[in-house]
């Protein structure tokens, strides 16, 4: 008789694992290249030991079993899950995890760009790289009026170790027109280098990714939310670049589209990509579509139920582009978007 197999979650960071009931936690982790620390591998040291959650358990040794009924605790080398299971331990993460760093990185140029957006551009230290996956975010650490502030910017270039540009190399795009962004933009054009922590963020591709999901990928984009695109297109073509891609960038007026080329010279190149310029009304002279974002989606699909969408803008877009879009289809579980971290609906 074959063993049951169950999902297994690691808490916080929602790794799932899939693991048969005649194997040990951390013999399926090891499998699936989910890191667990193992010292002796018959629980004695307990450094695998992690928090009870939920699920039913049987254990291969007694000790796994006290420690279980007395504290509450899993030790993964000796575990194997009767059911699904949930248990905590912060230090698991998912096989594409990279861990934080920070960096002090060379500020190589600053360059305008239409729509008062500005095009920063870095190099992280000779030796080092810039080890994110695309569309992940970073904190910049600038000089304000009022002292140091880390803010949170879309790395707007997928890593060079995917498309083999340089390593070093960081792009991101800032809108200037705020008091905070025209302090930031002043800083960056009078200093040399810049600290940065990364990478941050659940909204990315990566091989795994795009291996486990065939489905044809629309990104989505209001104003700047364009550098977030632009790291995951460029990330994407590098891997997979026959994917079926679907690039809606809205903007409120024309002159919005800071790199208006750049999209469009993608879909020249690859006739699996579509651009899809917006603006909310139209205009004379303009030559895109106009509208809301859904409405236009709404235009070219009556079926979202096969798809998987980025959308990068402000959580009113999101949730908006969502809401519209579940009559056909569209599903949260297919969304990807940092607005679900950082404003979560109640």
């Amino acid at each position: 008789m074959s063993a049951d197999t169950h999902l297994v979650t690691f808490q916080p960071s929602g790794t799932v694992i899939r693991c048969r009931s005649d194997q040990t936690i951390a013999d399926a982790a090891e499998q699936q290249g989910v890191a667990i620390a193992i010292g002796c591998d018959n629980g004695v040291c307990e450094i695998c030991r992690g928090e009870y959650l939920d699920g039913e358990f049987r254990f291969r040794n007694s000790l796994g079993e006290h420690l279980f009924n007395q504290d509450n605790q899993i030790l993964c080398c000796v575990a194997h899950p009767q059911t699904d299971a949930e248990i905590f331990m912060s230090d698991v993460h998912p096989p594409y995890h990279k861990p934080e760093v920070s960096l002090a990185c060379q500020i190589s140029a600053v360059e305008a760009l239409p729509g008062n957006v500005y095009r920063v551009e870095l190099l992280a230290p000779a030796g080092k790289k810039a080890d994110f996956w695309p569309g992940q975010y970073l904190l910049l650490n600038v000089q304000t009026k009022d002292g140091e502030k880390k803010l949170p910017y879309s790395i707007a270039s997928a890593p060079g170790t995917l498309t083999g540009d340089d390593a070093r190399r960081i792009e991101l795009h800032i809108a200037a027109g705020s008091e905070t962004s025209d302090q930031v933009i002043a800083f960056l054009k009078s200093a040399s280098t810049v600290g940065i922590t990364l990478p941050f963020g659940d909204c990315l591709v990566h091989p795994d990714f795009l291996d486990a999901n065939k489905e044809p990928l629309l990104l989505v984009a209001a104003g700047t939310g364009f550098s977030q695109i632009k790291s995951l297109v460029e990330g994407i073509l590098a891997v997979e670049p026959e994917r079926e891609l679907h690039i809606y960038w809205s903007n409120r007026e024309a002159d919005g589209f800071y790199l208006a080329d750049l999209p469009i010279e993608w879909a020249r190149q690859y006739s699996n990509l579509r651009y899809h310029p917006i603006i909310e009304t139209q205009s004379e002279g303009w030559e895109g579509r106009a509208g809301w974002i859904y409405q236009v989606i709404h235009e070219d699909f009556t079926d979202l139920s096969h798809v998987r969408m980025f959308a990068c803008g402000s959580p009113n877009m999101v949730y908006g582009t969502l809401d519209q879009l579940e009559p056909l289809g569209l599903t949260i579980d297919q969304m990807h978007s940092d607005v679900f971290a950082y404003a979560p609906r109640p």
